[in-house]
């Protein structure tokens, strides 16, 4: 997961030297301090704070020193060391609060070990109420965070501190649901990732080293090698890289880590969920949400606000009107952490909610580029719009003959055979020639670029604008010549002028086409209709004359992915000099049941907007 950056700016008062050196006769009185600005802020440096089993972890805590009564406590603990939080740490001391930043067991300055997943929940309890018991804490304690940060929210929670009052968790990794692999498929970030919080200290240089990550899968791959031998060829060792390569799905192991249904149902305590419609973490903060909404008590779950905007992951916590090529309007900018500070004052000091938070779910509608409200998730998810996949007069890998997305079932069979090579890898000047700040929710290349591997589908124009917002679903009937392949998704809109915007995506691993633990291995050449794991969540209004369109591939576009070696066999110890062609055969006809589904929100959500600001 990205680690939080914050860059610290230091100004010298020179103003201030001047007026020091001048001779007044009279001076002017001074303006009243502002309470929002120059504030001063105490920070106490390496506070040790003693765990259950005796290991002593590190706190900075950051407070008004002219702080008399007892006020609530911030506490977010961190892998990415408690430092990088100073920024954060005097904005809420500056507003009432007292901000504690920890470092997890093991990094930093605190001692132990850290084991990601496996130290966070129990040594969160004992921070919490640590805190809750100091003079300055009025015993309210809320934590906040993302990213891993919003995962350990979760983990603290299940656990239940009693002076834990509520959580504001961002971008929110799930262990075992969508990191470290997502769909059964991991990817060498993992390592990359483990390698940055492993020891004490942050390891950047190697994390922001990409021609190391990208060489590596390359050695991988053209040498035949096994994908966990990634840990031999970069040297890498000593983290739980093959460990969690033994789960790829979420099973006892992650189970431990995260809430149950149990943990939801007896919750108590008010959330604030962010997320993004291109959060590569949106998969967790959606399955917190989903899981809390099914199992939590209808009046605490009435105190569970979540906002959707459309951002990618670190936007989640600094917003920008562009992203990837593509103008949301100053709506999508707002101050993140004074959201937070407001829902706090909220839910912790009795204020009123924040008027941004209109209403349980914000969601920002692409296109019109404006908030939407709603009160349930499943508001903004409404009925489905289905179109039924043709693949008359298609062709693997030409673009120009794609297949169609229509209203209607088709009138006769048809089929496409995508082929897919587990050793092909995309040639080295042609991804390093790859720009830096390529406008990529735009860029169409991989559509362009006739691989046997892919087919692409289209609508017809749509005749009105057409907003679509939710997860939408894919139901596929395939057969294939191997027990297992992947299956990777992308829709996107294409405007009347040709201009293409990425919405969503999904995959599958089709050993796990059942969903659950056990791996299903296909029966070679029986057809089988299977549903594709959800897309990701996205809201947008379709423009008229727009259309939209699926790319299905059977191989990853992206270069870091794990290979399918198409043989059913261990993913993580297989060689690659073992792997199969695959060939996979998608299928269409009247009976077939290939199709798209679309959520459409209800209309009555469509009226609870803001003013619309810059379509495009």
């Amino acid at each position: 997961m990205p680690a939080i950056t914050v860059r610290a700016a230091f100004c010298a008062g020179l103003a201030l030297c001047l007026v020091a050196g001048a001779r007044v006769a009279h001076p002017a009185p001074l303006p009243a301090p502002d309470p929002n600005h120059w504030m001063p802020v105490q920070v106490t440096w390496d506070q040790k704070i003693v765990m259950r089993d005796g290991v002593r972890i590190s706190a900075t805590i950051y407070r008004d020193p002219k702080q008399t009564k007892p006020v609530p406590a911030i506490m977010a603990m961190t892998p990415y060391i408690a430092e990088g939080l100073a920024k954060r740490g005097t904005y809420y001391a500056q507003h009432g609060y007292v901000f504690v930043a920890v470092d997890s067991r093991g990094r930093g300055n605190s001692d132990g070990a850290f084991i990601p997943g496996r130290v966070e929940a129990k040594d969160g309890y004992d921070a919490i109420e640590w805190i809750a018991r100091q003079p300055w804490c009025n015993g309210q304690v809320a934590t906040m965070g993302g990213s891993w940060l919003g995962f350990t929210q979760w983990s603290i929670a299940k656990e239940f501190p009693p002076h834990l009052k509520a959580i504001a968790p961002t971008a929110s990794v799930y262990p075992g649901v969508d990191y470290p692999h997502r769909f059964g498929i991991i990817g060498a970030y993992t390592l990359r990732w483990l390698t940055y919080v492993h020891g004490r200290t942050l390891n950047t240089g190697p994390f922001e080293n990409i021609d190391l990550w990208r060489n590596a899968v390359y050695e991988q791959v053209t040498s035949g090698r096994a994908f966990e031998d990634l840990e031999d060829i970069t040297g890498m060792k000593g983290t739980v890289f093959r460990t969690w390569l033994a789960h790829p799905r979420e099973d006892a192991y992650w189970q431990a880590i995260t809430p149950r249904p149990e943990d939801y149902a007896k919750l108590r305590i008010p959330i604030l969920t962010v997320t993004g419609h291109y959060d590569a973490d949106q998969l967790g903060a959606l399955t917190y949400y989903d899981r809390h909404m099914a199992h939590g008590a209808k009046d605490v779950t009435a105190r569970h606000w979540l906002v959707i905007g459309p951002w990618d992951h670190g936007g989640t916590r600094n917003p920008k009107a562009e992203l990837g090529g593509v103008s949301f309007g100053p709506s999508a900018v707002m101050d993140m952490d004074e959201l937070a500070r407001a829902w706090f004052d909220h839910v912790l000091k009795g204020g009123p909610a924040p008027d941004f938070l209109k209403d349980r779910v914000a969601c920002f509608i692409a296109g019109r580029n404006t908030w939407v409200y709603a009160s349930e998730l499943k508001q903004l998810e409404g009925s489905a719009t289905k179109l039924d996949l043709d693949l008359t007069g298609a062709a693997g890998g030409d673009v120009t003959r794609g297949g169609h997305l229509a209203a209607q079932a088709p009138a006769a069979p048809a089929s496409v055979v995508l082929s897919s090579d587990p050793r092909f890898l995309r040639p080295h000047d042609e991804i390093d020639a790859d720009p830096a700040d390529v406008p990529y929710l735009k860029d169409q290349r991989d559509t362009y670029r006739n691989r046997p591997s892919q087919v692409v589908l289209h609508s017809a124009p749509f005749p009105a604008e057409t907003v679509l917002a939710g997860r939408a679903r894919l139901r596929l009937q395939i057969a294939s010549d191997q027990p297992d392949a992947d299956l990777f998704v992308q829709l996107s809109e294409v405007l009347p002028d040709g201009t293409a915007i990425e919405l969503s995506e999904t995959a599958v691993r089709l050993r796990y086409r059942a969903g659950g633990v056990a791996a299903t291995p296909m029966v070679p050449g029986k057809p089988e209709l299977i549903q594709v794991p959800a897309f990701g969540f996205f809201a947008r209004a379709i423009a008229k004359g727009s259309r939209l369109r699926l790319a299905i591939d059977a191989a990853p576009s992206y270069w870091s992915a794990q290979r399918n070696s198409h043989t059913g066999g261990d993913l993580a110890k297989e060689p690659i000099a073992k792997a199969r062609v695959a060939k996979i055969t998608l299928l269409t006809g009247p009976e077939s049941g290939s199709a798209l589904e679309l959520p459409r929100p209800d209309e009555a959500v469509l009226q609870r907007k803001d003013e619309p600001v810059n379509r495009r």
